[in-house]
């Protein structure tokens, strides 16, 4: 039996490392975009935060900016998606990431109360033009058989760039002593993401606009109005995403607030420590995405996944508690308070993250492709006002030093949104059937 166990392992990573080198020029290229474009995500997941309240705003501020963005990517998303249709992913590149460098350095280097304001406005509108073309331009450029292949990579590619914005902030401690300034620290690490940022655009630049991928695309525009081919699964896919959605807004946005003013008292460098930890975990754990899906298939793959991460956000809720009487006798012979919760960021994070190229892969082959881009417009609009409800409760709770509350929230929509993916999806046979623009039948 263990001998053919490594035989099966042996296939599955020789299968592995051919899909890999197969993929086409274009999504290489994106490959190489997205390590400069993510690390600004990571340097900022910890940095902008703490500069918002190393300058003298707090949590509720913070959760103010969520709900404004949130907002406006709900009624960005949409015409976004259908944007990204008309004029191409390659445009909705460059047009998104450019400006959203440039909004980054405005605000980064403001200490305008209105500016920080206006900016998640326009942060919103750009972002959305990019999100909404990511997971259309991967099923584009990647044929059925290495399309969780080509999302895993990039999944693992993002969130090693990631951790790398993250460890920009490890020498703060040392600078600090030497008589830097906090503010002017937070502004550094954040221009040199910023830099690499909008190196990334020229990858960006050097993709080719024609699909190179092993299904027919339309040969003609749809009216805008006929966009959606198949409303069943457009319905079913949004109300997982909006859910899972709805739950990170209450806490992903602000967990560097949870650990700088929680119980926990992180300092900087821990911060930045948690977070690299935590995407280093993911970089690596991502590529093993592609073996999970071919043995359990796409559907159970994410539900297995999702289902991991919910008991290490329900540890995140208690992890600042370890003096209370009830957890006490478990908790303390288990570690520190803040050891606990970077195991529980690592877990939550891992799992949760796994399963995400595996349902974008599946989600892009229930949909046909000329509907993809407005799909995923109608799915960021939804998710987008569930984050900025979610975002803006968040920091209200936060800023009361109430911590347990919104995490325990997340758990609970994640949970709920694991069990309609189940419901919905758990009958659908691996791999889907190919779908055409005007026949295939509503998803099960």
């Amino acid at each position: 039996m263990s001998a053919i166990n490594l035989t099966n392992a042996t296939e599955l990573q020789g299968g592995y490392w051919q899909k890999v080198r197969q993929f086409s020029r274009n999504a290489n290229l994106y490959l190489l975009h997205v390590i400069g474009m993510d690390t600004i995500y990571g340097t900022w997941g910890v940095v902008f935060n703490l500069y918002l309240l190393a300058i003298g705003f707090d949590a509720a501020f913070i959760g103010t900016r969520l709900l404004i963005a949130g907002v406006t990517g709900a009624i960005a998303s949409i015409p976004a998606g259908l944007i990204s249709d008309r004029i191409g992913r390659k445009a909705s590149f460059i047009l998104g990431d450019g400006m959203g460098a440039l909004v980054a350095l405005v605000n980064i280097t403001t200490l305008n109360p209105t500016v920080l304001l206006i900016t998640p406005v326009i942060s919103g509108i750009f972002g959305n033009l990019h999100g909404v073309s990511e997971p259309a331009f991967m099923a584009e450029n990647s044929k059925r058989a290495e399309r969780v292949h080509l999302f895993s990579v990039a999944s693992g590619l993002r969130t090693a760039a990631a951790m790398i914005g993250a460890l920009l902030v490890v020498p703060f401690p040392i600078l600090l002593a030497s008589g830097w300034d906090a503010i002017n620290l937070y502004r550094v690490a954040s221009f040199i993401g910023i830099a690499l940022w909008s190196l990334s655009l020229v990858p960006a630049i050097l993709l080719k606009a024609e699909p190179q991928g092993d299904e027919q695309m339309p040969t003609a525009k749809r009216p805008w109005r006929e966009s959606i081919v198949h409303p069943d699964r457009v319905f079913k896919l949004t109300m997982v995403e909006s859910l899972i959605a709805f739950g990170a807004a209450f806490v992903i946005p602000l967990f560097s607030v949870y650990f700088h003013d929680s119980a926990l008292h992180a300092h900087d460098e821990q911060i930045g420590g948690v977070f690299a930890l935590g995407s280093l975990s993911l970089s690596f754990a991502a590529l093993f995405a592609p073996l999970i899906a071919q043995r359990l298939g796409k559907v159970r793959s994410v539900f297995a996944l999702r289902m991991l991460a919910v008991p290490f956000v329900i540890i995140l809720a208690f992890a600042e508690h370890t003096d209370l009487h009830y957890i006490a006798s478990f908790l303390s012979n288990v570690g520190t308070a803040l050891s606990i919760a970077t195991v529980a960021y690592i877990g939550r994070t891992v799992f949760m993250n796994m399963s995400s190229p595996i349902a974008s892969a599946f989600s892009m082959e229930m949909l046909d492709p000329g509907e993809r881009g407005a799909t995923i417009g109608i799915q960021a609009a939804v998710a987008s006002l569930a984050a900025a409800i979610g975002g803006y409760f968040g920091g209200q709770w936060m800023v009361r030093h109430d911590f347990q509350t919104p995490l325990l929230l997340m758990a609970g929509l994640y949970l709920v949104s694991n069990l309609l993916f189940w419901s919905y999806f758990r009958n659908v046979e691996q791999p889907a059937p190919q779908l055409s623009a005007v026949g295939a039948s509503a998803g099960r």
